[in-house]
């Protein structure tokens, strides 16, 4: 126990040291966006399954490696749909441009010191229609970061799916505003529920401590969701391998769950993949 506490505080300790970064917030709902829909990408092959990844590249930064290995998937694995996060549009575009694919990146905020966009995107085979920005509440106080989600209507083998890429924000927050975030997510993917059949809802949700994990479940399972990713065990890593969160989820409504789990191979970042395989 102790020596849990004690990698408890170093991390929340690294998270107060590269928080203090100076930031740009964008908090028009309407930008900037980045977005692409050609209806001309195709879909290769028609079939009952879909296939999805969400993953956190860490500030875009070995985008070429992430996309390599995302290649290298889709030898075996093609992706239907990827929700990514910590994104820039340079890597958002570069991603798709080498796999074929459109995409919707809404960034949350501009990083001076990597002179550089971050935010969410959702890239997919299919198209995107209806791109929307949830600006979740809450700014960090050591730099008044703020985080956000991008939603957007993918349509993939005439099946509309509501999708949203999650990144709510880390441990250096305190639990009741970290889940406030959380709130906020339910309180619009409420309103456009009644609206699909397919729901998709995925991400970065910074669970380090598995009470946060039963909150967080325990709220979309009370919103009709369930929680595929349930057993794909820890999906990120930090302190040379110390610590090794389960930070990464999907939650979804209207889909069979065929597959689903970590590609622990992954070295492009210091989260993994978490790749999932539904029926419709």
């Amino acid at each position: 126990m102790r020596n849990r506490f004690t990698i408890y505080l170093i991390i929340f300790i690294t998270c107060l040291f590269f928080s203090c970064r100076s930031l740009r917030f964008y908090g028009e709902l309407d930008k900037p966006f980045f977005h692409y829909s050609n209806k001309n990408v195709s879909v290769k092959e028609q079939t009952d399954s879909l296939n999805v990844v969400t993953f956190n590249i860490k500030k875009s930064i070995k985008i070429q490696l992430a996309i390599q290995e995302m290649q290298l998937l889709e030898k075996t694995k093609p992706v239907d749909i990827y929700l990514l996060q910590e994104m820039d549009e340079r890597g958002v575009q570069a991603i798709a441009k080498e796999l074929g694919l459109n995409y919707l990146y809404i960034p949350i905020a501009y990083d001076a010191r990597d002179k550089k966009n971050i935010g969410n995107a959702i890239l997919t085979k299919g198209t995107i229609e209806h791109p929307e920005k949830l600006i979740l509440p809450h700014a960090k106080w050591q730099n008044q970061q703020r985080r956000d989600v991008t939603i957007g209507e993918v349509d993939i083998r005439d099946k509309k799916i509501l999708v949203f890429s999650v990144h709510i924000e880390t441990v250096a927050m305190r639990t009741e505003k970290r889940m406030d975030q959380v709130d906020s997510i339910i309180k619009r993917a409420r309103v456009l529920l009644p609206n699909y059949k397919y729901v998709l809802v995925g991400g970065d949700f910074n669970t380090l401590f598995p009470k946060d994990i039963r909150t967080i479940v325990g709220k979309f399972k009370q919103l009709g969701l369930d929680w595929p990713t349930a057993g794909v065990g820890s999906t990120a890593k930090g302190l040379l391998g110390l610590v090794k969160p389960m930070n990464d989820h999907l939650f979804t409504k209207g889909f069979t769950l065929r597959n689903a789990y970590t590609i622990y191979s992954s070295r492009s970042s210091d989260h993994f993949p978490v790749f999932a395989t539904f029926g419709y």
